[in-house]
């Protein structure tokens, strides 16, 4: 998995700021209050985030990349504890 840790790391770096982190986490607070909320997509600067609640997983796609190795799929939990949130799941 060393692209994809990779991947993960390039998201940290270069997208994880304040507030990226606090739309992310509004995302899964949304998800608490309601189990109507399957899924959440955002669009930044270089990266496209897809938060599958029904399956767990978050999808990470490098906008400016292409090919196998621009896209992530990991599991919600990895997720949260790798971009520091502060959430329930």
């Amino acid at each position: 998995m060393s692209s994809g840790g990779t991947l993960m790391e390039q998201f940290v770096v270069q997208e994880l700021d304040d507030s990226v982190r606090s739309i992310l986490k509004d995302a899964f607070d949304e998800r608490m209050r309601s189990e109507n909320v399957l899924l959440r997509e955002f669009e930044f600067n270089c990266f496209d985030v897809s938060l599958d609640f029904e399956k767990g997983i978050v999808t990470l796609q490098d906008v400016l990349s292409a090919g196998e190795s621009s896209s992530l799929d990991i599991p919600m939990r990895d997720f949260i504890s790798a971009c520091g949130l502060n959430v329930s799941f």
